[in-house]
């Protein structure tokens, strides 16, 4: 493995931690303790709920993205140098 493929590899790993770490800090310290909508409301419990998986949804999704292009770039990196005549 060459050195760029190595360094992209290291920063998209390190991305996928941090990211990670951001939305667990995110999630335990400000997003579940916080009320968005009051207690009181018909629906406020069910809406704040929804509104704090939505939240992790999102920091999910972002994770699946970063990991999708690192696989994409190992499998299309490893299919192209199959194809290359010797």
């Amino acid at each position: 493995m060459n050195h760029k493929a190595l360094a992209y590899q290291v920063l998209i790993f390190s991305a996928q931690w941090a990211l990670m770490l951001v939305g667990l800090g995110l999630l335990s310290r400000i997003i579940a303790p916080s009320r968005l909508f009051e207690q009181s409301m018909p629906f406020g419990r069910i809406l704040d709920a929804g509104i704090k998986a939505l939240a992790a949804l999102c920091l999910s999704v972002i994770w699946l993205f970063l990991w999708d292009r690192q696989v994409r770039f190992l499998f299309y990196r490893k299919k192209a140098r199959a194809e290359m005549p010797t």
